[in-house]
């Protein structure tokens, strides 16, 4: 089998086995990995424009609009607009936002750790660094 292709099945293999881990534990319960996503790129920031978390999701700020709507009726997320142009959209992350968010992280750290704990540090640090690696050269 070519490198490339040992490279993909495992990466699938490990992608499917996180996907299980984290179902198995419940650790979104009611939210997507994509609502955690922008949970999580939101944490801290102010003022987000619907434009700059589609550009982050790299997904068109029309389908953005379904993904924030769906976290402003769960209490998540909050919507304003800018004075004297309604065009521009901000969305902030609410307190209760910020709980959920906390909670799915701790459930999601421990499935991490039932997949990765047997890991060395060394190993961990090293896979971290390439995933870093390509994750930079392709944005």
């Amino acid at each position: 089998m070519e490198n490339n292709e040992k490279l993909l099945s495992a990466i699938f293999n490990v992608g499917r086995l996180m996907k299980e881990k984290i179902h198995a534990g419940k650790c979104l319960a009611d939210f997507t990995y994509t609502e955690v996503e922008v949970l999580k790129f939101m944490q801290g920031k102010k003022n987000m424009t619907m434009k700059s978390l589609a550009d982050h999701l790299h997904i068109k700020p029309s389908s953005a609009t379904p993904l924030i709507d769906n976290l402003v009726k769960k209490g998540s997320l909050k919507r304003s607009g800018k004075k004297g142009d309604r065009r521009v959209v901000y969305i902030e992350l609410t307190s209760k936002g910020l709980q959920e968010l906390q909670k799915k992280y701790k459930n999601i750290h421990k499935a991490i750790k039932q997949i990765f704990g047997k890991i060395s540090k060394s190993d961990k640090k090293t896979l971290i660094k390439i995933f870093k690696k390509i994750h930079a050269e392709n944005t």
